[in-house]
Protein backbone atom coordinates (compact mmCIF):
# COMPACT_ATOMS: atom_id res chain seq x y z
CA UNK A 1 0.00 0.00 0.00
CA UNK A 2 1.53 3.33 -1.00
CA UNK A 3 1.46 6.54 1.31
CA UNK A 4 -0.66 7.97 -1.81
CA UNK A 5 -3.23 5.60 -1.01
CA UNK A 6 -3.42 5.80 2.34
CA UNK A 7 -3.61 10.10 2.05
CA UNK A 8 -6.89 9.46 0.37
CA UNK A 9 -8.68 7.33 2.45
CA UNK A 10 -7.55 9.71 5.64
CA UNK A 11 -8.64 13.70 6.52
CA UNK A 12 -7.39 16.25 4.49
CA UNK A 13 -5.21 17.29 7.95
CA UNK A 14 -4.37 13.51 8.72
CA UNK A 15 -3.73 13.40 5.06
CA UNK A 16 -1.16 16.38 5.06
CA UNK A 17 0.83 15.11 8.07
CA UNK A 18 1.65 11.58 6.10
CA UNK A 19 2.79 14.57 2.91
CA UNK A 20 4.53 16.54 5.09
CA UNK A 21 7.01 14.21 7.26
CA UNK A 22 9.82 15.80 8.63
CA UNK A 23 13.21 14.94 7.36
CA UNK A 24 15.66 14.59 10.21
CA UNK A 25 18.99 16.34 10.06
CA UNK A 26 21.32 15.29 7.18
CA UNK A 27 24.14 13.77 9.00
CA UNK A 28 21.48 11.41 10.65
CA UNK A 29 19.56 10.09 7.65
CA UNK A 30 21.62 7.09 7.48
CA UNK A 31 20.56 6.34 11.37
CA UNK A 32 17.30 7.25 10.51
CA UNK A 33 17.01 4.93 7.14
CA UNK A 34 18.34 1.49 9.11
CA UNK A 35 15.94 2.87 12.06
CA UNK A 36 12.86 3.02 9.77
CA UNK A 37 14.04 -0.05 8.14
CA UNK A 38 14.29 -1.97 11.46
CA UNK A 39 10.66 -1.19 12.58
CA UNK A 40 8.94 -1.26 8.65
CA UNK A 41 10.64 -3.93 6.67
CA UNK A 42 8.52 -6.73 7.07
CA UNK A 43 9.59 -10.58 6.66
CA UNK A 44 7.14 -12.98 5.64
CA UNK A 45 8.24 -15.92 7.77
CA UNK A 46 7.53 -19.49 5.98
CA UNK A 47 6.91 -22.06 8.94
CA UNK A 48 6.09 -25.82 8.42
CA UNK A 49 3.41 -26.37 11.52
CA UNK A 50 3.28 -29.21 13.15
CA UNK A 51 -0.45 -29.53 14.32
CA UNK A 52 -1.76 -32.81 16.23
CA UNK A 53 -4.27 -34.81 14.43
CA UNK A 54 -4.04 -33.16 11.15
CA UNK A 55 -6.56 -34.79 8.89
CA UNK A 56 -4.47 -36.30 6.31
CA UNK A 57 -6.73 -34.07 4.01
CA UNK A 58 -5.43 -31.01 5.10
CA UNK A 59 -2.02 -31.67 4.88
CA UNK A 60 0.24 -29.17 3.32
CA UNK A 61 -3.18 -26.16 4.14
CA UNK A 62 -1.78 -22.64 3.84
CA UNK A 63 -2.58 -20.28 6.60
CA UNK A 64 -1.27 -16.73 7.86
CA UNK A 65 -0.90 -15.03 10.94
CA UNK A 66 -0.20 -11.78 11.92
CA UNK A 67 -0.29 -10.18 15.25
CA UNK A 68 0.42 -7.11 17.55
CA UNK A 69 -0.54 -4.18 15.35
CA UNK A 70 -0.40 -1.50 17.41
CA UNK A 71 -2.21 1.21 14.65
CA UNK A 72 -1.38 4.56 16.57
CA UNK A 73 -0.07 6.38 13.83
CA UNK A 74 -0.69 6.92 10.19
CA UNK A 75 2.48 4.70 9.43
CA UNK A 76 1.22 2.36 11.48
CA UNK A 77 -1.66 2.02 8.99
CA UNK A 78 0.74 1.76 6.21
CA UNK A 79 2.50 -1.15 7.56
CA UNK A 80 -0.81 -2.99 8.06
CA UNK A 81 -1.49 -1.90 4.70
CA UNK A 82 1.34 -3.57 3.33
CA UNK A 83 1.04 -7.07 5.46
CA UNK A 84 -2.44 -6.75 4.25
CA UNK A 85 -0.72 -7.01 0.35
CA UNK A 86 2.08 -10.05 1.54
CA UNK A 87 -0.82 -12.00 2.70
CA UNK A 88 -2.96 -11.81 0.08
CA UNK A 89 0.27 -13.27 -2.15
CA UNK A 90 0.57 -16.00 0.14
CA UNK A 91 -2.88 -17.38 -0.88
CA UNK A 92 -3.91 -18.48 2.15
CA UNK A 93 -7.17 -20.68 3.18
CA UNK A 94 -7.37 -18.88 6.18
CA UNK A 95 -5.93 -15.76 8.30
CA UNK A 96 -5.95 -16.06 11.75
CA UNK A 97 -4.88 -12.51 13.52
CA UNK A 98 -3.99 -12.66 17.26
CA UNK A 99 -4.62 -9.26 19.31
CA UNK A 100 -3.43 -5.88 20.22
CA UNK A 101 -4.92 -4.47 17.35
CA UNK A 102 -4.43 -0.96 19.36
CA UNK A 103 -2.26 0.47 21.64
CA UNK A 104 -5.30 2.41 23.81
CA UNK A 105 -8.63 4.18 23.54
CA UNK A 106 -7.71 7.67 21.70
CA UNK A 107 -5.89 5.67 18.78
CA UNK A 108 -8.31 3.23 18.62
CA UNK A 109 -11.15 5.82 17.97
CA UNK A 110 -8.59 7.84 15.48
CA UNK A 111 -8.12 5.17 13.25
CA UNK A 112 -10.73 2.16 13.66
CA UNK A 113 -12.18 3.29 10.31
CA UNK A 114 -9.54 3.05 8.61
CA UNK A 115 -8.21 -0.06 10.02
CA UNK A 116 -11.25 -1.92 9.04
CA UNK A 117 -10.91 -0.90 5.35
CA UNK A 118 -7.06 -2.60 5.51
CA UNK A 119 -8.93 -6.05 6.84
CA UNK A 120 -11.49 -5.99 4.54
CA UNK A 121 -8.99 -6.71 1.42
CA UNK A 122 -7.93 -9.69 3.55
CA UNK A 123 -8.71 -12.60 0.73
CA UNK A 124 -8.31 -15.82 2.09
CA UNK A 125 -10.03 -18.86 0.71
CA UNK A 126 -12.00 -19.97 3.82
CA UNK A 127 -11.87 -17.30 6.14
CA UNK A 128 -10.31 -15.25 8.56
CA UNK A 129 -10.39 -15.23 12.09
CA UNK A 130 -9.56 -12.65 15.34
CA UNK A 131 -9.28 -12.77 18.75
CA UNK A 132 -8.48 -9.76 21.71
CA UNK A 133 -5.18 -8.84 23.16
CA UNK A 134 -5.05 -6.67 26.54
CA UNK A 135 -4.78 -3.40 25.18
CA UNK A 136 -8.26 -4.05 22.98
CA UNK A 137 -9.64 -4.47 26.07
CA UNK A 138 -8.18 -1.46 28.07
CA UNK A 139 -9.15 -0.09 24.36
CA UNK A 140 -12.90 -0.97 23.87
CA UNK A 141 -12.97 -4.31 22.31
CA UNK A 142 -16.69 -4.42 21.73
CA UNK A 143 -15.84 -1.36 19.48
CA UNK A 144 -13.06 -3.06 17.67
CA UNK A 145 -15.08 -6.54 17.41
CA UNK A 146 -17.71 -4.80 15.74
CA UNK A 147 -15.42 -3.52 13.20
CA UNK A 148 -14.19 -6.32 12.70
CA UNK A 149 -17.45 -8.65 11.91
CA UNK A 150 -17.93 -6.00 9.44
CA UNK A 151 -14.81 -6.88 7.68
CA UNK A 152 -15.83 -9.84 7.70
CA UNK A 153 -13.66 -11.36 10.12
CA UNK A 154 -14.97 -13.85 12.68
CA UNK A 155 -14.17 -12.99 16.24
CA UNK A 156 -13.93 -15.51 18.77
CA UNK A 157 -14.25 -14.58 22.52
CA UNK A 158 -13.89 -18.12 24.55
CA UNK A 159 -15.16 -19.83 21.64
CA UNK A 160 -15.05 -22.31 18.77
CA UNK A 161 -15.70 -22.92 15.43
CA UNK A 162 -15.59 -26.34 13.10
CA UNK A 163 -14.60 -25.67 9.69
CA UNK A 164 -15.26 -28.53 7.18
CA UNK A 165 -12.74 -28.64 4.46
CA UNK A 166 -11.51 -30.98 2.07
CA UNK A 167 -14.03 -33.09 3.50
CA UNK A 168 -12.21 -33.25 6.41
CA UNK A 169 -13.01 -30.98 9.84
CA UNK A 170 -10.68 -29.36 12.51
CA UNK A 171 -11.73 -26.62 15.02
CA UNK A 172 -10.51 -22.79 15.54
CA UNK A 173 -10.61 -21.83 19.00
CA UNK A 174 -10.65 -19.04 20.30
CA UNK A 175 -9.72 -18.07 23.96
CA UNK A 176 -9.86 -14.09 25.27
CA UNK A 177 -6.94 -12.25 26.92
CA UNK A 178 -5.05 -13.95 29.68
CA UNK A 179 -3.73 -10.38 31.59
CA UNK A 180 -7.17 -8.92 31.23
CA UNK A 181 -8.41 -12.33 33.57
CA UNK A 182 -10.99 -12.86 30.21
CA UNK A 183 -9.22 -15.98 29.45
CA UNK A 184 -11.62 -19.00 30.34
CA UNK A 185 -9.96 -22.17 28.19
CA UNK A 186 -12.44 -24.36 29.54
CA UNK A 187 -15.51 -22.47 28.36
CA UNK A 188 -13.03 -22.10 24.64
CA UNK A 189 -13.38 -26.04 24.65
CA UNK A 190 -16.81 -26.65 25.58
CA UNK A 191 -18.06 -27.81 22.09
CA UNK A 192 -14.96 -29.33 21.39
CA UNK A 193 -14.78 -33.04 21.06
CA UNK A 194 -12.66 -35.57 22.36
CA UNK A 195 -11.23 -36.33 18.62
CA UNK A 196 -11.19 -33.39 16.85
CA UNK A 197 -8.27 -31.48 15.60
CA UNK A 198 -7.87 -27.84 17.23
CA UNK A 199 -6.13 -24.92 16.36
CA UNK A 200 -5.84 -22.24 19.23
CA UNK A 201 -5.85 -18.47 18.86
CA UNK A 202 -4.55 -16.79 22.14
CA UNK A 203 -3.00 -13.91 22.38
CA UNK A 204 -0.43 -14.20 25.38
CA UNK A 205 1.83 -17.57 24.69
CA UNK A 206 1.33 -18.54 28.87
CA UNK A 207 -2.25 -19.27 28.03
CA UNK A 208 -1.06 -22.90 27.36
CA UNK A 209 -0.48 -23.19 30.75
CA UNK A 210 -4.05 -23.44 30.88
CA UNK A 211 -4.90 -25.40 28.94
CA UNK A 212 -3.18 -28.79 30.04
CA UNK A 213 -5.85 -30.47 31.32
CA UNK A 214 -8.58 -30.01 28.67
CA UNK A 215 -8.96 -33.25 26.41
CA UNK A 216 -8.05 -32.63 23.34
CA UNK A 217 -5.88 -29.49 24.24
CA UNK A 218 -4.70 -27.82 21.85
CA UNK A 219 -3.29 -28.86 18.07
CA UNK A 220 -1.01 -25.98 18.01
CA UNK A 221 -1.65 -22.56 19.53
CA UNK A 222 -0.61 -19.92 17.54
CA UNK A 223 0.09 -16.54 19.67
CA UNK A 224 1.73 -12.68 19.92
CA UNK A 225 1.82 -10.25 22.40
CA UNK A 226 5.83 -10.31 23.41
CA UNK A 227 7.01 -8.42 20.02
CA UNK A 228 9.34 -11.33 19.50
CA UNK A 229 11.45 -9.98 22.17
CA UNK A 230 11.86 -6.64 20.55
CA UNK A 231 15.31 -6.62 21.18
CA UNK A 232 17.85 -10.21 19.59
CA UNK A 233 20.87 -10.70 20.25
CA UNK A 234 23.24 -12.73 18.01
CA UNK A 235 23.65 -16.15 20.08
CA UNK A 236 22.01 -14.90 23.70
CA UNK A 237 18.27 -14.20 22.27
CA UNK A 238 16.77 -11.23 24.43
CA UNK A 239 18.41 -9.76 26.66
CA UNK A 240 14.63 -8.20 28.47
CA UNK A 241 13.85 -10.04 31.57
CA UNK A 242 11.30 -12.57 30.38
CA UNK A 243 7.22 -11.69 30.70
CA UNK A 244 6.26 -14.76 29.91
CA UNK A 245 5.82 -17.62 32.90
CA UNK A 246 6.37 -20.21 30.11
CA UNK A 247 10.03 -18.62 30.01
CA UNK A 248 12.06 -16.34 26.80
CA UNK A 249 12.20 -19.06 24.46
CA UNK A 250 8.63 -18.51 24.12
CA UNK A 251 9.10 -14.83 23.00
CA UNK A 252 9.59 -15.79 19.60
CA UNK A 253 9.01 -18.67 16.35
CA UNK A 254 8.24 -22.23 16.95
CA UNK A 255 8.74 -24.36 20.36
CA UNK A 256 7.06 -27.26 21.70
CA UNK A 257 5.11 -27.25 25.24
CA UNK A 258 4.57 -30.60 26.18
CA UNK A 259 2.62 -32.68 23.58
CA UNK A 260 2.12 -29.56 20.90
CA UNK A 261 3.71 -26.64 19.49
CA UNK A 262 3.22 -23.11 20.02
CA UNK A 263 4.08 -20.11 17.96
CA UNK A 264 5.10 -16.37 18.49
CA UNK A 265 4.31 -14.00 16.43
CA UNK A 266 6.66 -10.71 16.06
CA UNK A 267 3.73 -8.60 15.26
CA UNK A 268 3.77 -5.61 13.20
CA UNK A 269 3.60 -2.69 15.06
CA UNK A 270 5.33 -1.47 18.30
CA UNK A 271 4.11 -0.05 21.79
CA UNK A 272 5.82 2.37 23.94
CA UNK A 273 9.49 2.56 22.71
CA UNK A 274 9.34 2.29 18.48
CA UNK A 275 12.37 -0.18 18.41
CA UNK A 276 13.23 -3.25 16.96
CA UNK A 277 16.59 -4.36 17.03
CA UNK A 278 17.18 -7.91 15.30
CA UNK A 279 13.56 -8.57 15.45
CA UNK A 280 11.96 -7.47 12.29
CA UNK A 281 8.00 -7.23 11.64
CA UNK A 282 6.32 -10.31 10.44
CA UNK A 283 4.16 -11.97 8.57
CA UNK A 284 3.63 -15.85 9.38
CA UNK A 285 2.96 -17.86 6.70
CA UNK A 286 2.47 -21.31 7.50
CA UNK A 287 1.91 -25.17 5.91
CA UNK A 288 0.14 -27.27 8.34
CA UNK A 289 1.74 -30.69 8.94
CA UNK A 290 0.89 -33.51 10.74
CA UNK A 291 4.83 -34.40 11.30
CA UNK A 292 6.03 -33.55 14.10
CA UNK A 293 10.11 -32.42 14.12
CA UNK A 294 12.65 -31.87 16.93
CA UNK A 295 12.79 -28.25 17.53
CA UNK A 296 15.31 -27.09 19.25
CA UNK A 297 14.62 -24.34 21.67
CA UNK A 298 16.61 -20.96 21.71
CA UNK A 299 19.07 -21.92 24.53
CA UNK A 300 19.73 -25.18 23.25
CA UNK A 301 20.35 -23.50 19.56
CA UNK A 302 22.70 -21.02 22.02
CA UNK A 303 24.83 -24.12 23.33
CA UNK A 304 25.13 -25.62 19.63
CA UNK A 305 26.83 -22.49 18.43
CA UNK A 306 28.76 -22.10 21.59
CA UNK A 307 30.60 -25.16 20.93
CA UNK A 308 30.72 -24.52 16.82
CA UNK A 309 32.91 -21.31 17.89
CA UNK A 310 34.85 -23.64 20.28
CA UNK A 311 35.81 -26.44 18.14
CA UNK A 312 36.75 -24.04 15.58
CA UNK A 313 39.40 -22.25 17.83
Amino acid sequence: MSTASLTAELSPRKAATVRRRRKPPLPLRPLHRLWRRTIDEIEVRKVALPVRRLPAALEGMAACQISDFHVDRDEDLVRLGHAVELINHQEPAFVFLTGDYFSGRDTMRRYLGAFGRELRRLNPAVGTFAIAGNHDHWASFDDIARTLKSAGIEVLSNESRRVVLRAATFTVVGIDDLWTRRADPARAFRNVRPDDCTLVLAHNPDTALYTRHLEPGPGVMLSGHTHGGVVRLPYYGSPLKSILKLGKQFYSGLNRYRDFYIYTNRGLGTFWLRLRINCRPEVSSFHLTSHFPRIQHETDRRRTRRSKLKSRR
